[in-house]
């Protein structure tokens, strides 16, 4: 039977009956099922290609080294999305995303692009980056940006950031709009938007 017809726990299974110098194939095809949607994930993260790169070579690297204690009481896709949101976590408090989805950027400014918004697209984009720096803290960054650019359920987004309050993702996301609302009338007031 061919790796690929193997389930995951199948695959587990075999890896724990090999000797150590057998298993590579094995973990690598086990590993190569999940990468594209750890690095979705990661991407979802960070906001950054390269960034997301680094974070699930990072993931794989930690769960590479520390499959031996994979003991299969869950499965294993559980356990490696716990080391993800392990990685993720640890990545948002030393790096805040960024934000650059053109989608997200022109909901928060509420800005209809035009054809000359158009050519001034990238300062708009940078104006809104620093707008979302400089108002939202780096939870409420990433909760925002998670939900309206990647669509995630705010109950996932809870769970992937580990968010321990009672309310969760949604406290975050009522925190971002009540204060982008307060610097959108701020900037309205300054005539910096329509």
């Amino acid at each position: 039977m061919a790796l690929g017809d193997l389930s995951d726990d199948e695959l587990v299974a075999e890896y724990k009956r090999r000797d150590a110098g057998d298993r590579e194939e094995l973990i690598d095809e086990l590993f190569g099922r999940h990468y594209h949607r750890v690095a979705r994930w990661c991407l979802r993260v960070t906001n950054d290609r390269e960034a997301a790169a680094d974070l699930a070579q990072e993931v794989f690297l930690k769960a590479h080294r520390h499959f031996d204690s994979f003991r299969g009481t869950s499965r294993f896709t559980t356990w490696l999305y716990t080391i993800v949101r392990h990685e993720s976590i640890n990545r948002l408090r030393r790096e805040p995303p960024t934000t650059e989805s053109e989608e997200v950027l022109a909901e928060i400014a509420a800005l209809a692009p035009g054809p000359e918004e158009q050519a001034a697209g990238e300062q708009t984009a940078d104006r809104i980056r620093g707008l979302l720096a400089s108002t939202l803290d780096p939870t409420e960054q990433s909760v925002f940006t998670l939900h309206y650019g990647d669509e995630i359920s705010l109950d996932a987004i809870t769970r992937l950031l580990g968010l321990r309050n009672a309310s969760g993702a949604k406290a975050y996301i009522v925190s971002a709009r009540r204060k982008l609302a307060r610097a959108a009338q701020r900037l309205r007031a300054r005539g910096e938007l329509p």
